[in-house]
C-alpha cells in the first residue's frame, strides 16, 4: 500500500538528482576541454585553483573523508527523499482514481500527482511574505438595528513569523471602510521571533445589515534596506442580517 505510493516519487527525484549532476559533469568536461584547447597554453594557477574548487559536492566530501567513510543512503529511498536535515521541505503525494466510459462500459483509471521539495519553513528568506495571517470571527449575525444602532462583533487577527531562524519587524495596520467601521489598535509597529505569532484583537462595528468582507489589513514589513508592502487576496466575509 504506502510502499507502492511513495516507490515512484523516490525514483522520480533520483532521475532528477542523476540527470543535475550529469548535466554539470558534462559541463565542466567542456570547460576543461575548451581550456586544454587554447594553443597549448600552460594554465595559470588560479585556473587550477579554481578547477580544484569547482569539483562537486560528493567528491569534494569523498576525497576530505577518504579515512572516515559515511554511509548514504539509497538514492530511490525515502531516507534520501525526506533527508533529516530537510525540516523546511515536504514532498506531497495525491493519489486519485476516476471511472470513465459510458453506459455498460466503465473503466478505473488511477493516477498519482506528486509536489516535491516544498518550502514549508523558510529559515531565513522567503520568497513571499514572511508572515502568515489568519482570521478569527462569526460567519453569520442576526442584529435588530431598530433597538441598537450598532453591531459590535469580535474578530482576532493573527500574525505568525513562517522564518524559523530570523526576526521580522512590521507595520500594521487597517485600510478604512466606508461600510463598517474597526473599534480597537488599528495600527502598530511590532517584531516576531522565528515561529513567534501574535493576536490583534479588535471589534467590527455594523450599522446595517449586508454582506461584507473584513479583510483590510495593510501589511509592511520593515526590511533593512526599504520597507516592502505586502497585500493578502483574503475574503473575511460575515453576513449581517
Amino acid at each position: 500500500g504506502d510502499a507502492n505510493l511513495t516507490d515512484f516519487i523516490c525514483r522520480e527525484r533520483a532521475h532528477d538528482v542523476f540527470r543535475s549532476t550529469l548535466d554539470n559533469h558534462r559541463r565542466e568536461k567542456e570547460r576543461l576541454i575548451a581550456e586544454q584547447e587554447k594553443e597549448g597554453q600552460p594554465r595559470h594557477v588560479a585556473q587550477i585553483r579554481r578547477a580544484k574548487t569547482s569539483l562537486p559536492e560528493s567528491e569534494s566530501n569523498i576525497s576530505s573523508l577518504s579515512n572516515e567513510p559515511v554511509a548514504q543512503p539509497h538514492p530511490t529511498s525515502i531516507a534520501h527523499l525526506c533527508p533529516s536535515e530537510g525540516v523546511s521541505n515536504i514532498n506531497v503525494i495525491c493519489s486519485w482514481s476516476a471511472s470513465v466510459g459510458e453506459e455498460d462500459r466503465h473503466e478505473t483509471i488511477a493516477g498519482q500527482h506528486h509536489l516535491r521539495n516544498m518550502l514549508i519553513r523558510p529559515q531565513n528568506k522567503s520568497k513571499g511574505c514572511p508572515l502568515s495571517m489568519t482570521a478569527k470571527h462569526l460567519e453569520k449575525v442576526c442584529h435588530d438595528f431598530d433597538k441598537s444602532s450598532h453591531l459590535d462583533v469580535d474578530v482576532e487577527i493573527t500574525f505568525r513569523n513562517r522564518l524559523v531562524e530570523t526576526t521580522v519587524e512590521f507595520e500594521f495596520a487597517l485600510n478604512q471602510q466606508p461600510e463598517f467601521d474597526f473599534v480597537g489598535t488599528t495600527s502598530f509597529k511590532w517584531s516576531l521571533r522565528g515561529g513567534e505569532e501574535i493576536v490583534v484583537p479588535l471589534k467590527a462595528r455594523f450599522y446595517a445589515g449586508g454582506v461584507y468582507n473584513l479583510q483590510s489589513v495593510r501589511l509592511t514589513v520593515l526590511k533593512s534596506k526599504t520597507p516592502v508592502p505586502y497585500l493578502f487576496p483574503l475574503q473575511w466575509t460575515i453576513f449581517v442580517e
